[in-house]
């Protein structure tokens, strides 16, 4: 690998759904969203995106416009759900930078180029710990965030505050995909390897151009981890988000029609629960309570 890779920020997290508007509407519903862009079509004309921020975090949202999509396809075959990790990358570095991946035997896909150097690539699953990962060549990003980005992490919704903490993904070994991330990747370890607070995984927290990922492997043939891996293979896992009181989203959203699931009190005053993906456009959204919540990201 060369002696300086490119500039990288990790820009969204990418989800797939078959309807843009009542998925907007279930997460108008459940988190305190900052619109960003109204739905529009994709640069392909396969596509309508839309996007918004959760404090300072960016989702996006991605329908079909026609069919045969790409989206659609990604949908009959896996459901609602986690499309892609989108990394933006310095300017005038992508071709260099997808010209090496390729060489260190990652495959490279849906290339596209726009014009005044927006450029795009994508790393196939296939050549990754199950996830798909988009670089997007910006003209002019040198490493600083956009000036549409919050600068603060915390965003309230009906007296209850949240902060996005961290993008888990579900691997088979952690050491592995650790050792896949360092190869290709600017990354630093901030937690490592540790057995979770049930017993029935392990996790390590690392962070790829300042943005957190969890990675969890099964502890035991009966772990959640175990199971999702025999059904979904690698990926994506599921999204945490940092809250101040737990109790009270539970009953707003319980109002609301929204139901948590696998509720769990810790010891160190520390509280968790989960939106199933089935009543989530397929993604998987974890709540967790810290004791003392607020400031920056839990490292």
């Amino acid at each position: 690998m060369p002696d300086r890779l490119p500039l990288l920020r990790v820009d969204h997290v990418s989800i797939a759904v078959r309807e843009m508007g009542p998925a907007l509407a279930f997460f108008r519903r459940v988190l305190p969203i900052r619109m960003r862009e109204a739905p529009r079509p994709g640069y392909d004309g396969q596509f309508t995106w839309a996007d918004f921020f959760v404090g300072d975090r960016k989702l996006e949202l991605i329908e079909s416009a026609r069919p045969e999509s790409f989206v659609e396809q990604f949908i009959a075959r896996r459901g609602e759900g986690f499309h892609h990790l989108s990394l933006d990358v310095e300017e005038h570095r992508l071709d260099g930078h997808v010209a090496l991946l390729e060489r260190e035997g990652l495959r490279i896909v849906d290339r596209g180029d726009y014009g005044n150097g927006d450029k795009t690539a994508f790393i196939s699953p296939r050549t990754t710990p199950g996830i798909l990962v988009q670089f997007w060549q910006v003209p002019g990003f040198r490493g600083a965030p956009p000036g549409d980005v919050p600068t603060d992490p915390v965003a309230t919704q009906a007296g209850v505050r949240f902060r996005v903490d961290h993008l888990a993904l579900a691997v088979r070994s952690i050491d592995a995909t650790l050792t896949w991330f360092r190869r290709f990747f600017p990354v630093e370890i901030t937690r490592r390897k540790h057995l979770g607070w049930d017993g029935s995984h392990h996790l390590l927290h690392l962070w790829l151009a300042d943005y957190k990922l969890e990675l969890l492997e099964p502890a035991h043939p009966e772990s959640f981890v175990e199971r999702f891996l025999a059904r979904r293979g690698e990926g994506f896992h599921h999204l945490a988000i940092d809250v101040d009181r737990l109790d009270v989203l539970a009953e707003r959203l319980a109002a609301d029609g929204v139901k948590l699931v696998a509720g769990a009190e810790i010891p160190g005053g520390r509280k968790t629960a989960f939106i199933h993906p089935r009543d989530a456009h397929g993604v998987l959204i974890q709540f967790w309570q810290e004791p003392e919540f607020g400031g920056p990201r839990r490292r």
